[in-house]
């Protein structure tokens, strides 16, 4: 977590918060790249690459895998979602063609890029989980779904048009002075634990910030108090003028 954040989480009552200041970044640009276990592959909503020979990956390969072979991944880009925030997991049969394949995708921009803990799909049999015969899909389809507590961009609009939900902005005062959502309410999170008490029970609240982290932070901590709420895990840029855009990230 950043700073500010692992600061409110102490100020909140964690005592064993740590900070990797370097963040993501600088952990791929050393070289690093991240690890996705099974339980991660086989529940989380993700788009998972098998980058063998359609040959190999017939005879076996772990369901909901898409195959794009490795040896044709630099030229289709085009098949990828657009969202550069879309979840991507390689594995192939070694890990450095896995490790090359991520380094390809975080080229082309993606943030949130993957391989398997371990190489092919004997490690994956061996540990008892299931296996798919037969050829397997070549087209990625990717939707992302909502978390708990999530509003949708739709959603979140359609509400805000017939004002039927009270908008909390918990950015700084400086960033709310910028400009914000029509109605909002600026309360920054630092200063959100200290005037909960303060809040309505009988509204339904849907907190925001720049691009949802610190949105949720404050839904956590409203929803274990009891309250109606969501939070917007979007981009966002609100004008002076009460005109605003939002996007996916």
């Amino acid at each position: 977590m950043s700073p500010k954040s692992a600061g409110l989480a102490k100020k909140w009552g964690w005592n064993n918060v740590k900070v990797y200041v370097e963040g993501t970044p600088a952990w791929q640009k050393a070289g690093h790249y991240f690890a996705a276990s099974p339980d991660y592959v086989r529940t989380a909503n993700i788009v998972l690459i098998d980058l063998r020979t359609p040959a190999a990956v017939s005879a076996g390969h772990i369901p909901r895998a898409v195959n794009l072979p490795a040896a044709k991944l630099a030229e289709s880009k085009a098949a990828f979602p657009k969202s550069l925030t879309a979840p991507l997991v390689f594995y192939s049969e070694t890990p450095e063609v896995s490790a090359k394949a991520v380094a390809t995708a975080q080229g082309w921009g993606y943030t949130n890029v993957a391989l398997l803990e371990f190489p092919g799909v004997r490690p994956w049999m061996e540990k008892g989980y299931d296996i798919k015969t037969g050829p397997a899909a070549t087209k990625i389809v990717f939707e992302r779904k909502l978390a708990p507590g999530e509003i949708s961009i739709a959603d979140f609009e359609a509400a805000l048009k017939t004002k039927v939900i009270q908008v909390l902005d918990v950015r700084g005062p400086a960033e709310y002075a910028e400009g914000h959502f029509p109605g909002a309410l600026n309360i920054s999170l630092d200063e959100l634990p200290a005037k909960i008490a303060d809040f309505p029970q009988n509204k339904f609240y849907v907190v925001h910030c720049q691009t949802g982290l610190r949105g949720e932070m404050a839904y956590l901590l409203l929803k274990e108090k009891g309250f109606d709420v969501k939070y917007l895990k979007a981009g966002c840029k609100c004008n002076l003028d009460g005109t605003y855009l939002i996007w996916e990230l």
